[in-house]
């Protein structure tokens, strides 16, 4: 399974954080996290991977550079490492069916830790804000 992370930072510290399973690491692949989540005018560090070299075109502040084995981009291995022990002891086992489940899971909560008296009034919110699902609905999702 591949997944492509993004994390934001701002004054050495991380900001909101995305991920999104993807199929393999072409440019096709890993473009729907920039389109989604990354603005055009971004300042983007990428590793050295040549699936970045077409995105580059639309976005044209993103520059590579080696990764070292993950000594150049520590926050993200850091990050990374947090998602990995977090889905180990809190879950146990990840089907790979569910895979962007677990990560939209994980996100939501990595990206709200700064507002937790607020989490679950938003939380309510959503919930509030769209219709109603059936069980039968839920059924159909859950296969």
């Amino acid at each position: 399974m591949r997944v492509v992370v993004a994390f934001e930072y701002r004054d050495g510290k991380s900001g909101r954080g995305y991920a999104k399973v993807i199929e393999d690491y072409s440019a096709r692949s890993l473009k729907p996290l920039f389109d989604t989540h990354i603005k055009n005018d971004a300042s983007i560090l990428a590793d050295g991977w040549p699936g970045y070299h077409p995105i580059k075109e639309e976005y044209p502040d993103l520059k590579q550079t080696l990764s070292n084995k993950g000594k150049n981009f520590k926050m993200l291995h850091i990050q990374i490492r947090n998602f990995k022990n977090w889905l180990r002891g809190v879950h146990s086992y990840c089907n790979k069916e569910y895979l962007q489940k677990y990560i939209d899971e994980y996100f939501f909560r990595f990206n709200r830790r700064n507002h937790r008296v607020s989490i679950l009034d938003k939380i309510i919110e959503r919930c509030t804000s769209h219709e109603p699902i059936t069980i039968k609905q839920l059924k159909i999702i859950a296969n």
